[in-house]
């Protein structure tokens, strides 16, 4: 069983794994690449480290808080699995758009994008 949870550990999504200061996310913004896709948006930018942080941004007018705090779990959770995926060492910013919040959509969106900005191998 320690086996099991040792194997599960590199699906964490950990606090040092997300961008948390407004002055990190304006400066991805600002100087980092766009790619969108179909329902979410990448703004990527290196940040010279060896770990890849994110956070999850919804649009204005997603909804009420309810439907924006789904979203944001939603995603969280796909980029949560496709972590080990993802090459190291990049800041992103995830902004979503308003659409179908299940899991499997979600997913293929997120992936698409990823793969667009060579970010998933």
């Amino acid at each position: 069983m320690s086996d099991d949870i040792r194997g599960a550990s590199g699906f964490r999504f950990r606090k040092s794994e997300r961008i948390r200061t407004r002055r990190d996310i304006s400066r991805v913004f600002d100087e980092g690449v766009r790619w969108s896709g179909k329902g979410l948006r990448l703004n990527v930018r290196p940040n010279g480290g060896a770990e890849t942080r994110a956070v999850f941004v919804t649009v204005r007018k997603y909804g009420n808080a309810v439907t924006r705090n789904r979203a944001r779990r939603v995603v969280s959770e796909c980029w949560r699995l496709m972590k080990p995926r993802i090459v190291p060492g990049v800041d992103v910013v995830i902004v979503i758009f308003p659409g179908d919040d299940r899991f499997e959509p979600r997913n293929g969106q997120l992936e698409a994008v990823l793969r667009r900005a060579s970010l998933a191998v």
